[in-house]
């Protein structure tokens, strides 16, 4: 049984917008499980693996989706980077027009045209990849940004350049940072600079999953889940042990061990970790004894760079570097002979 939303059990990590539709189901963890698909299916369900593989991209056409909201955290950090260090940010000639309801609520309002804005002009497109996992300076002279934009409130209309644009972008920035950081990106994206951390959960069998059904025009299908997070060591009602979890590589899975760390979270001690990166690859199996040593080679670095400092204490860009460094390693080597 595999579940590839980021949002079971402790792990969680972002949270979702309602959405809404006759066909939703707002706030459960689903779960790709070996029941038929469809009544009419003559076989278990199959893409078992695939199906969670994809869907913890965290890929989408909203700006609600995981991947923009950690890519939209790193490129705020940009923007405050570059006007905290007194730098002036690249323009272009757009010059576009933000309604503000209320007066008071500027950054608020702000924040949410800045999501738009980086969400359709870089994140939905392939530049905004280069944002992801490199210094804050490194590509600021690619996020070239309005050079005015003008505020209504009703009757009121004011033009903003100069000064008073970067005081803008700035209560913006700072509005879009602190929402994600209070839960609406997914943390490790937000620890990665920016990038996803794709998790594949395998769990034991797990009991009382109720069904649900879509509606598409090549006929209706099932999906199973239940109305709760799942925790990791499962319960002795429903079951369902984290017995198995995949990752990418061996990078994706020291950010996945550091961000346990900072928030105090013990995986399984006889968790079996899949390694299993391009489609065609043959994966690599950790057992119990491979995880637990590398983990300790996780926790000398961390040391080395944090020294006795808990890391829960740190700042996020103080953990971001951290894991930027431990990414940089050759981490096979991290790996039992």
């Amino acid at each position: 049984m595999g579940a590839g939303n980021p949002a079971v059990g402790m792990l969680k990590g972002g949270v979702n917008d309602a959405k809404g539709g006759n066909q939703s189901l707002e706030g459960q963890v689903f779960f790709s499980d070996r029941t038929r698909e469809s009544s009419t299916d003559t076989t278990t369900r199959r893409n078992l693996r695939s199906k969670p593989r994809d869907y913890a991209q965290g890929n989408g056409i909203n700006t609600s989706n995981a991947h923009s909201r950690a890519l939209q955290h790193r490129m705020a950090q940009i923007i405050l980077h570059a006007l905290n260090s007194g730098k002036t940010l690249p323009s272009n000639a757009m010059a576009p027009s933000v309604s503000v309801a209320d007066p008071e609520q500027v950054p608020a309002e702000g924040a949410a045209w800045l999501q738009r804005f980086l969400h359709a002009s870089y994140i939905n497109k392939l530049s905004g990849r280069n944002f992801i996992g490199t210094p804050l300076d490194e590509h600021l002279d690619e996020l070239k940004m309005p050079g005015s934009i003008t505020l209504r409130s009703g009757e009121q209309v004011s033009e903003l350049r100069g000064e008073d644009l970067n005081r803008f972008y700035h209560q913006a920035a700072s509005e879009l940072l602190r929402s994600m950081e209070d839960g609406k990106a997914p943390y490790l994206g937000m620890l990665n600079q920016g990038g996803i951390v794709p998790l594949v959960f395998g769990f034991e069998k797990i009991n009382n999953l109720a069904t649900h059904e879509i509606k598409y025009r090549m006929g209706p299908k099932q999906y199973s889940y239940q109305n709760k997070e799942h925790p990791l060591s499962g319960s002795q009602e429903n079951g369902g042990k984290l017995k198995e979890l995949e990752v990418r590589n061996l990078d994706d899975l020291a950010t996945l061990c550091l961000g346990c760390a900072i928030k105090g979270i013990d995986l399984p001690t006889d968790l079996v970790v899949r390694v299993k990166g391009q489609r065609g690859e043959k994966a690599l199996y950790l057992d119990a004894s491979q995880t637990a040593m590398f983990k300790q080679k996780l926790a000398a670095h961390v040391v080395e760079q944090a020294g006795d400092q808990p890391l829960e204490t740190l700042e996020l860009q103080q953990l971001q570097r951290i894991n930027s460094d431990i990414r940089a390693k050759n981490l096979s080597e991290w790996l039992p002979v």
